[in-house]
């Protein structure tokens, strides 16, 4: 205990410290007293929150892991996954087959065959068991990220190594081939699958991803209209103040078993589907050394950075 509590101090010195060094110069003592006392007690009562959800979290990993079963365990064995084989064959290959993986005009978004229709269906059905088996045992499901409130983390009940397998045998080969600006290799992931229905969400607003790469695969069911739009790759300085360029604005129609690929800051939506349900599979991949990169000026592969450069 005595060690946490040397930990907490060192971190509440080191936040005021942080904290204190942009304080205005001009303040009085007093004025800065009464700051800083509010600040750190905020600071505290979100660290307290932080903690709790880590807490529950860690509760929820482990009777899902000690109490779930699956229903098919073959699903949850990358090896067991009937990956298109026209995919694998043209993975193999010095240069990649553009009638299997296509690129999207040259927005830098490509599409491909991934996985037939009925195994889709079968990972369907397996969300679908895990959902209800939440429901009977009283779990409250965490959902996939602060915009999607329909869905499930894969990771959080026993896909992680797959994924990790999908991720290392498909999204890393392909983007070490179209994404020479990505520092490979992608060292993590968050996997999920998102839901839209009528009676659910049914669209995404315009966002970008936390991910170097992201994969998009439809898993059904059946839908009208929901489509992807993008809107130009940008960076952080740009995501929000740069309007995307005639060329950059296309739509991607979902089939099931099709993925598509882009980059993490690739600016996408989801358009309103206007009938039925539709899952998609998706996989943030993630690049520790990307992630670590120095991104403080607009980087090259930023689309208002390629304007510029243009007008230039």
């Amino acid at each position: 205990m005595s060690n946490d509590n040397e930990h907490d101090d060192e971190e509440e010195q080191s936040f005021l410290q942080y904290v204190t060094s942009h304080l205005p110069i001009h303040w009085s003592d007093e004025q800065r007293d009464i700051y800083l006392q509010d600040v750190l007690l905020n600071w505290r009562k979100h660290r307290e929150h932080s903690r709790e959800e880590a807490r529950l979290m860690e509760k929820y990993l482990n009777t899902i892991k000690d109490n779930f079963r699956p229903q098919s365990p073959e699903l949850y064995d990358f090896n067991q996954w009937p990956i298109d084989e026209k995919l694998l064959a043209t993975l193999k290959q010095d240069s990649l087959d553009s009638n299997i993986v296509k690129q999207i005009r040259t927005t830098g978004v490509y599409t491909f065959p991934l996985l037939p229709t009925a195994f889709c269906q079968r990972l369907v059905n397996e969300l679908a068991y895990f959902e209800q088996w939440c429901v009977d045992n009283g779990l409250k499901l965490y959902r996939p990220n602060s915009m999607n409130k329909y869905g499930v983390i894969l990771d959080h009940f026993g896909f992680e190594k797959c994924l990790t397998d999908l991720m290392t045998n498909i999204v890393q080969p392909l983007t070490q081939l179209f994404y020479k600006d990505i520092t490979l290799p992608l060292d993590s992931h968050h996997g999920f699958v998102v839901e839209y229905a009528m009676d659910k969400d049914r669209k995404l607003d315009f966002h970008v991803d936390d991910s170097a790469v992201t994969l998009n695969a439809c898993l059904g069911e059946e839908f009208t209209d929901g489509e992807l739009y993008f809107g130009g790759v940008r960076c952080s300085s740009h995501v929000t103040t740069s309007a995307p360029k005639k060329e950059e604005e296309f739509f991607f129609e979902h089939q099931i078993g099709t993925a598509c690929l882009h980059l993490g800051n690739h600016r996408h939506r989801a358009l309103p589907i206007t009938s039925g349900r539709r899952l998609n599979l998706i996989l943030w991949c993630r690049s520790s050394s990307f992630d670590n990169d120095d991104h403080d000026e607009c980087p090259a592969w930023c689309g208002t950075h390629l304007k510029e450069a243009e007008n230039n």
